[in-house]
């Protein structure tokens, strides 16, 4: 492939993308695209942090990808009804019976992954705040994995890592309990000191670290459903569950529609609230975290591209557009592989 005309043709991503880094106050950023399973671009800039020594973003470091982590989450559940523990039809209550029953009602684990429960659950404590499948909300990747271990007697972080992680080699990516110098800080705000997010690591927390490359791999994985390099990981009935249309027809049209926690593109245009590009193809399918995080899959172009970053700040500010910055993202990546 000429090396000379890739470099224009996909200059504009990596200038957009060092923009973007500017704008969040982001301290590094990575940028890796695969086309017809090969890596065509791939971008790296700046460092862990922005204090004295910090080590520089490379292919070995490893992003806080925050809400990007429930795909994993979604794929173990995924396998799991495949495999037969669970049914997406389940009522939450047959697998969460530390909740009112008469509360969680007829809602069910197809509600839960594509954010239309209608229920806020604080601690132990459950209430109803719209009637199941009329409504988005925020995801509860939490309880999925409750539901996954009671169901399969295994955590989500095991059954990824004995089935995903260790067949393709994943060694840059975990739910990290500790330190080390892969690990790129967070960055809350132009002013603060840099963080480590740490916690369990049993795939229910938000503390999965991921390098660019193995996200892009991940995002590989459920492009070509299953199969990478010829072989057969999974079962492709994982993927056509995941990256199909799991909500409800109660849901209204006028909200997004998603596939097992990813979004869906659908043939519509617009909505009141999205995070696809409206020139990104009928049948992507994208994931967004809150430290700037993405993976987006193109079965029409046969791509999956993922941009990395490191900064909190941009949810809490009215400096940045961060729904629109994804959306902008998208589109240009449409036009590019176009």
């Amino acid at each position: 492939m000429n090396k000379l005309i890739d470099k224009i043709t996909y200059d504009s991503l990596i200038t957009y993308t060092e923009e973007i880094k500017q704008e969040m106050h982001a301290s590094g950023s990575a940028l890796v695209l695969i086309k017809d399973n090969q890596i065509i671009l791939e971008h790296y800039s700046g460092t862990h942090h922005f204090e004295s020594g910090a080590r520089k973003v490379d292919m070995a470091s490893q992003f806080n990808v925050y809400s990007t982590r429930v795909t994993y989450v979604g794929l173990a559940i995924a396998m799991a009804v495949v495999d037969g523990f669970i049914s997406l039809d389940d009522k939450l209550k047959h697998h969460l019976n530390e909740y009112n029953e008469d509360i969680l009602g007829e809602t069910t684990i197809r509600h839960l992954v594509t954010r239309c429960t209608g229920l806020k659950f604080t601690g132990q404590e459950v209430s109803r705040v719209t009637e199941m499948g009329t409504n988005i909300e925020g995801k509860r990747p939490d309880l999925l994995a409750i539901i996954h271990e009671r169901a399969t007697g295994k955590t989500v972080a095991e059954i990824v890592a004995e089935r995903v992680f260790m067949p393709l080699g994943m060694t840059n990516t975990g739910w990290m309990t500790e330190g080390k110098d892969t690990l790129v800080c967070d960055i809350k705000s132009p002013d603060s000191f840099p963080t480590l997010r740490l916690g369990s690591n049993d795939g229910s927390d938000r503390n999965l670290y991921v390098s660019a490359r193995e996200l892009a791999l991940w995002g590989n994985l459920h492009l070509n459903k299953g199969i990478i390099g010829g072989k057969r990981i999974l079962p492709e009935e994982v993927f056509n569950l995941i990256s199909t249309i799991q909500s409800p027809d109660t849901l209204p049209n006028t909200f997004s529609k998603f596939g097992v926690l990813w979004w869906i593109k659908d043939n519509r245009t617009s909505y009141e609230y999205d995070e696809l590009g409206s020139e990104l193809p009928e049948g992507s399918f994208q994931i967004l975290g809150a430290s700037g995080c993405s993976c987006t899959v193109i079965p029409k172009f046969n791509a999956v591209a993922v941009r990395m970053y490191n900064s909190l700040y941009t949810n809490d500010s009215d400096e940045f557009d961060y729904i629109g910055d994804i959306r902008r993202f998208g589109n240009m990546l449409a036009a590019c592989l176009k």
